[in-house]
């Protein structure tokens, strides 16, 4: 259990919500719709996290494959306040807790249980609505598989050449909701549902991209090339902030118009502030603009602030779980809407 512990800590469960809420979005939006086949949406649900673990320790094999910065340029970062140059990656290999050998263990672990729950999914799709379903759920599990691996891994390594945020927002917005959704009810695709997986998608980019904004000299010196280092001016960086936080309302917008959505849906936009406040502190911040940055109430959880704020992480982690609760704030509202028209 204490190995099962370890690996889970360094696959970085924290990041979990990223995919797990889109995935129960997708499985709750399923109810209802032909092929529906409830008893596997605990495997699918399960497949899904223990996919995104996997993943999360595969980046870090071939980030030490292909050489991590130094401990002197980390320290030196983390000493004028760089919250990536903390994030020790492979810290465990250094410190010889677990070998290059134990990482490909878990990695295939993580991955194999992910894809037995897929065979799961598979199998009941084949028995109850016939070959075509369960070859969708095949085709979005392995390209999936595939972007995920190319994220970091070779030849591709999407990663390295600044386009991660936008991989991951792709595989936990669309490849997500329109998989779990295949493997829900054998559909491959669902115009309704693939807006929705748009709009989600950008929400889930936010969470990873903002990080980048606000650390673009320090993931430079890291040699970290991201979205904001390609997107180039700051300008460009804050724009793309508010495409991404404006996309999911325009997305849910054309459902509303063209496929009949409830007006109630519009309750999303109780998020709106919440996203303005993520664009203009992040423009002030990057522009060394005062502010204040003590939470809100209507801004969500926000953990243990008074830890974050001894720990030097406030600036951080003030927009980085911002962005992390505009995503599960709309995902809960929209699963709330749904419930409750399923009985009225």
């Amino acid at each position: 259990m204490s190995k099962f512990s370890f690996w889970m800590d360094n696959a970085r469960k924290i990041s979990l919500p990223q995919s797990a809420i889109p995935c129960i979005t997708a499985i709750i939006l399923s109810i209802g719709q032909d092929g529906f086949f409830w008893p596997i949406a605990i495997p699918v649900f399960l497949g899904v996290c223990a996919a995104h673990l996997g993943m999360n320790l595969a980046d870090d094999y071939f980030d030490y494959k292909k050489g991590i910065p130094s401990n002197e340029i980390r320290s030196t970062l983390a000493a004028e306040g760089s919250v990536r140059a903390r994030m020790e990656k492979c810290s465990y290999i250094q410190s010889g807790a677990a070998t290059v050998d134990d990482l490909r263990k878990a990695i295939f672990a993580f991955l194999g249980f992910a894809g037995l729950m897929g065979v799961i999914a598979v199998v009941g799709q084949l028995l109850v609505n016939g070959p075509a379903a369960a070859l969708a759920v095949i085709a979005y599990a392995v390209i999936g598989l595939v972007l995920g691996i190319q994220y970091s891994g070779k030849p591709l390594q999407l990663g390295y050449h600044g386009l991660g945020e936008l991989v991951i927002g792709l595989m936990f917005g669309p490849l997500n909701i329109l998989g779990v959704h295949a493997a829900m009810t054998g559909s491959f695709f669902t115009p309704d549902i693939f807006l929705l997986s748009i709009g989600i998608g950008c929400m889930v980019t936010n969470i990873v991209y903002v990080h980048s904004v606000m650390e673009t000299a320090a993931d430079q010196k890291l040699g970290k090339f991201t979205f904001a280092h390609l997107l180039g001016s700051t300008n460009a960086q804050i724009a793309a902030i508010a495409i991404f936080a404006i996309v999911p309302f325009i997305c849910l917008l054309m459902n509303i118009f063209f496929f009949g959505w409830s007006l109630w849906y519009l309750l999303t936009l109780v998020t709106v502030p919440m996203s303005i406040f993520l664009i203009i502190s992040t423009y002030r911040f990057v522009n060394r603009i005062p502010q204040d940055d003590t939470p809100r109430w209507w801004m969500g959880p926000m953990g243990d602030w008074d830890s974050y704020v001894k720990g030097g992480m406030d600036w951080f982690l003030i927009r980085w779980l911002l962005a992390r609760n505009i995503d599960t704030f709309f995902c809960l509202i929209v699963i709330i809407v749904f419930i409750i028209g399923l009985f009225v």
